[in-house]
């Protein structure tokens, strides 16, 4: 295969390769349109068959920019910006004619490297890009050095080369360069949409879905007694209005208040906890319940709702770490106003009347609150109720279906239903959702919630007792409160038994726990480094109070200093090279007030046989001998692989007898 076939299928394996870093964010049909394009490059390599003409790449090139704008109703923002260069690169690929078409492939695919850090900057994430990076610092190498043919291996090593010279600046412009705030780049429309994960309002299907989801959420530090994995609730979204299928937040004036700190009585002890949040779009931050005080996040500010809701005022677009201290023994408002009462206790009576019938009964058999929360329960765990992530559909009256006919739901279903039965009892209640427990990581000492740990509860208020939870999932399913969510689930499928078999492996969990422990020191030291932390370091190194403009001014000084000092092993290769043009130059002057002149496009070699076939009359034959000889070697030393010293004395000493 031919040298100019092997770098093409090289540089195209290098553009799969970034094209990959987005295989988990694109949309389908972009990742098979962007492969599809580059097999049908190496395939053109490969055979030896011409590129197409513009007359079938410009309607392609049209039909996947109409693609994008259709999916995304816009070619600006993050997704459909990514999206666009994808095809581009793609479609480039089929278009290079000439040299500098290659070179613009190659920057077009650093700069889709760039963007894979929308998606992901975990650690798994930087490998993958490391390695893009790699693959087209040699596709970049092999049309760098388009005359001279270089094995693999010294591609390799003179990649390793350069990146080996640039991690002392690397590694100096992390610790040193200014932190920027927020976002790297401002962009409009989908930059802060909101990712995977819980949203303010519940239907059936919606935490079951969530559940399925390994992906995590946060991870916790405890400074104190880690709490029983019963009591770790961490609290999200309350839910108080239901429109007979979906949960939503309810909105009063009345109840439109800023939150009262006296109607949060604690008790027992405290639990010191730090938080490490994934970002998610959100403004939702997790604390066990009930947090005493505000947690203090650099860049934003929380809050606590009237609803003991932890907010931050702003979007969580970066990972966020805050400390905060919470008790689980609490009572909160005991006592409410009317307006939240009529709201707690609505209901919509043209939907679930069998419902209704049941909570006349449990009203008409016990007479305190109490004693009708604990019959529900007992009705959950006395009746055939089934705990599952895949339940069957239900139709217009939800809760009815559920009570009476299916039986076999995930949190939210029993949730919602003890909800709304507390209402028909008159007993202002509503559902509650966040995440419930963690898995205690042995390898770090954090704690990992994950989105299958997400889950809804209720609450319920008594008389001086306030707000009381009650999870009545703990009543069908206690395993999922006391252990997790894969202790409830019998393995259905063959992936779900292996997934059971891998699970309960010591090794295997051993190794995915020092993963993700690894994966927990990358966002502590790596992404985690803020402006905090950097003057934290200034500071330590007796640099307090930085005027930034002098240290940007020191920081390009030592960048100049340390290329000055890479660049000097380069800058004597070049005085040899000067050298021997110099000479030559001198000898084409000679030549020229010979009236022999060399034309401008004339190498030395062409310039020779025209010597050779004119034999000009003002040059003796001696004279001519040591031309020839001078040319002939000036091209040796010139294009050779070395230069050695003694070419530069017989060269002086030949250009010494053209007089």
């Amino acid at each position: 295969m031919s040298r100019e076939k092997t770098d093409t299928l090289f540089l195209v394996g290098a553009c799969l390769l970034v094209i990959s870093n987005h295989f988990s964010s694109a949309l389908p049909w972009i990742t098979l349109s962007s492969c599809s394009l580059m097999l049908a490059r190496a395939w053109l390599t490969f055979s030896g068959r011409a590129l197409p003409r513009n007359l079938i790449l410009v309607p392609i090139a049209l039909l996947l920019m109409g693609g994008i704008f259709y999916s995304y109703r816009s070619f600006f923002g993050r997704e459909a910006g990514v999206a666009m260069l994808i095809l581009l690169l793609a479609c480039k690929m089929l278009e290079m004619h000439a040299r500098r078409d290659l070179f613009v492939v190659v920057f077009l695919g650093f700069f889709l490297i760039l963007t894979s850090f929308f998606d992901s900057q975990s650690l798994l994430s930087a490998l993958q890009v490391s390695v893009s990076a790699l693959a087209l610092l040699m596709a970049q190498l092999s049309y760098q050095f388009h005359t001279r043919t270089m094995p693999p291996l010294k591609r390799l090593r003179m990649v390793g080369k350069i990146v080996g010279l640039s991690i002392p600046l690397t590694i100096a412009c992390f610790f040193l360069f200014p932190r920027l705030q927020g976002p790297l780049w401002g962009l409009p429309s989908d930059a802060n949409v909101a990712r995977t994960g819980l949203s303010n309002s519940m239907s059936p299907g919606n935490i079951s879905k969530l559940a399925m989801s390994e992906e995590l959420v946060f991870r916790v530090r405890f400074f104190d007694v880690v709490p029983e994995k019963s009591k770790m609730y961490w609290r999200a979204n309350v839910l108080d209005e239901f429109d007979g299928r979906t949960w939503t937040a309810g909105y009063s004036p009345e109840l439109n208040k800023k939150p009262n700190r006296d109607a949060i009585q604690v008790s027992g002890k405290a639990i010191r906890h730090e938080v490490t949040i994934e970002p998610n779009g959100e403004r939702n931050i997790f604390a066990l319940e009930l947090p005493n005080s505000l947690p203090q996040i650099e860049g934003n500010t929380s809050s606590l709702t009237p609803n003991a809701e932890l907010v931050t005022s702003l979007p969580l677009q970066q990972r966020t770490r805050y400390l905060v201290t919470s008790y689980v023994d609490y009572r909160f408002e005991s006592s409410i106003s009317p307006a939240s009462v009529r709201l707690n206790t609505s209901i919509l009576r043209r939907f679930n009347p069998k419902t209704a019938e049941f909570a006349a009964q449990l009203k008409s058999q016990f007479a305190r609150p109490q004693d009708q929360i604990r019959a529900m329960l007992n009705y959950f765990r006395s009746e055939n109720f089934y705990y599952t992530l895949e339940p069957p559909a239900l139709g217009r009256n939800t809760v009815d279906e559920f009570l009476f006919n299916t039986r076999s739901g995930f949190c939210e279903h029993y949730a919602s239903s003890f909800v709304l039965v507390m209402r028909y009892l008159n007993i202002p209640a509503r559902v509650v959702t966040g995440y419930q427990g963690g898995n205690m990581n042995t390898q770090d000492g954090y704690l990992e919630v994950r989105q299958s740990d997400a889950h809804a509860w209720a609450e319920v208020w008594l008389s001086e007792l306030g707000w009381v939870r009650v999870d009545p999932t703990a009543a069908v399913a206690p395993d999922r409160v006391l252990k997790n969510l894969s202790a409830t689930q019998k393995p259905g499928t063959i992936a779900d038994l292996v997934g059971n078999v891998m699970g309960g492996n010591t090794l295997v969990n051993e190794l995915r726990m020092r993963w993700s422990a690894l994966n927990n020191a990358w966002n502590q030291w790596v992404l985690n480094y803020n402006e905090t932390k950097q003057n934290g370091l200034l500071e330590n190194l007796g640099l307090r109070d930085l005027d930034w403009t002098k240290v940007l001014t020191r920081l390009f000084l030592v960048g100049a200093l340390i290329l000055g000092l890479t660049a000097l092993p380069l800058l004597r290769r070049r005085e040899r090279r000067v050298l021997i043009d110099r000479l030559y130059s001198r000898l084409l002057d000679k030549c020229s007030r010979k009236g022999i002149a060399k034309h401008s496009h004339e190498g030395p070699r062409n310039f020779l046989l025209r010597l050779q076939a004119t034999m000009p009359t003002t040059i003796s034959v001696p004279q001519l001998q040591a031309i020839e000889q001078f040319i002939e070697l000036y091209i040796a030393s010139k294009y050779g692989r070395s230069t050695p010293a003694e070419h530069i004395a017989q060269l002086r000493r030949l250009l010494k007898q053209i007089k």
